[in-house]
């Protein structure tokens, strides 16, 4: 029991949801909304890629770790390396035979999500805008992955969602990178505030953001959609976003880094997933996002875990 507690502190399991609605929008959007097993696979491997990643970055970070957070599972020898590697290593082997075992596309890009999560674990996370902008970028293209799982093709719609979301995530990478400002700096590990100044890194992230939402509710107008009524959740997302960065903004602070942290995860269940309301109805939509966003607000609330 001791063991599976610590892989679930390794997987960072409160943040289950980012894979999730990350993919939806592609795999929904190829499948015209219905839920077919090509779906659930879709999701499938994309959480399993998701925790090999999180479990990735422990594994590379220990060291830091030790010195940081001594109580995560690899520093506190709940586990050692080796128990964190395997499975990890694992997990995207099985992700990249289950990509190739629905199609060659979705096989290939299996291997370049592999890559972009490697190389933001083992390099870019502490290379400052560089960080900041792999990781969203791998994110984004989960959408591009849940189509072509499905269809083998990416709609057009999907570009849309690709583009949203890894503007969304690149401008919450930066925002969140604020909860850990004194400890990375006293460590010599460089993020996007320390690089660029923390006024011109948080204008960065505001001006991405804003992005994220233009583009999310472009189809709006120039698509000819089944359902316009997904601009609700792209209104819901700048609400939650707004409200938990303004703290961030006025007083620049690791709690409200924090705080920023938690409302960019609510802000990203309502915005990543928005589009597959253009395909059904917002009935449907709302069984889809709800109960993330509910697990997701109490797994926030109630978790000691720092995510």
């Amino acid at each position: 029991m001791s063991r599976f507690k610590a892989y679930l502190e390794l997987i960072r399991y409160p943040l289950f949801a980012i894979p999730i609605v990350a993919t939806l929008p592609g795999a929904l959007i190829a499948s015209e909304g219905r839920l077919t097993w090509r779906v659930a696979a879709a999701l499938f491997i994309a959480l399993c890629g998701y925790f090999a990643g999180m479990i990735k970055n422990d594994y590379f970070h220990r060291e830091t770790d030790s010195l940081t957070n001594p109580e995560r599972p690899l520093p506190s020898n709940r586990l050692t390396p080796r128990q964190a590697l395997v499975p990890a290593s694992v997990l995207y082997g099985l992700c990249v035979i289950a990509g190739f075992g629905l199609n060659v596309k979705a096989g290939l890009l299996v291997i370049g999500l592999v890559a972009i999560s490697h190389l933001y674990n083992a390099i870019f996370k502490a290379r400052g805008i560089l960080g900041s902008l792999t990781l969203p970028i791998g994110i984004g293209l989960l959408s591009v992955f849940g189509a072509l799982v499905v269809s083998g093709e990416v709609p057009r719609l999907v570009w849309y969602a690709f583009a949203a979301t890894t503007l969304y995530d690149f401008g919450t990478h930066i925002t969140t990178t604020f909860k850990d400002l004194s400890r990375d700096e006293a460590l010599g590990i460089t993020t996007t505030p320390l690089q660029l100044g923390i006024r011109p890194a948080l204008l960065l992230s505001a001006l991405a953001t804003m992005l994220a939402f233009a583009i999310a509710l472009l189809p709006y107008w120039l698509e000819p959609l089944r359902q316009k009524s997904y601009a609700i959740w792209v209104v819901l997302g700048i609400a939650a976003t707004v409200a938990t960065r303004i703290p961030l903004y006025l007083q620049p602070s690791e709690k409200n880094g924090y705080f920023a942290l938690k409302g960019s995860m609510v802000g990203s269940i309502l915005l990543f997933p928005c589009l597959i309301g253009a395909q059904v109805s917002i009935v449907v939509a709302s069984a889809v996002i709800a109960p993330l966003l509910l697990i997701t607000t109490f797994l926030l609330k109630t978790t000691r875990q720092e995510v």
